[in-house]
């Protein structure tokens, strides 16, 4: 977790605050990484909001009951792949590997940001999952 949370500081130390690139990586790090819908909404605007909103209500009940973020974690690793632009448009892909309890999940995300009102924002969140068993 300590060479992920390094890596990460390494690459968004090397891109310019406000740029695509870093919004779509701290949204990364908050959804799949520290797993938390609220400070993931920050960096998010149109479609990907209402899907984060959605995910609140649905865990709302959970977290009254003190199940939280925290609690959800396991070890994972987060790979961006080079970004595709059309138009005004850029998406990311991500591979992100979840370990826990004797489980890999793999996540393959693509991750949509848009200009808007001068500021960059996920639009778009697609997510394809997948188990494999540790050998």
């Amino acid at each position: 977790m300590l060479a992920l949370a390094i890596a990460a500081a390494a690459t968004l130390g090397c891109q310019a605050k406000g740029s695509p690139d870093a919004i779509a990586d701290a949204f990364v790090e908050a959804y799949f990484v520290q797993v938390d819908q609220e400070k993931a909404k920050e960096f998010t605007a149109l479609g990907a909001t209402k899907m984060l909103e959605e995910e609140l209500r649905e865990v709302e009940q959970v977290r009254k009951e003190g199940y939280n973020p925290n609690d959800a974690r396991g070890e994972v690793t987060v790979r961006r792949g080079d970004p595709i632009t059309r138009e005004q448009r850029v998406r990311y892909p991500y591979q992100i590997k979840v370990s826990a309890e004797g489980v890999d999940t793999i996540q393959e995300a693509d991750i949509e940001l848009t200009q808007i009102q001068g500021g960059w924002k996920v639009v778009r969140v697609g997510v394809v999952r997948g188990e494999s068993p540790r050998p």
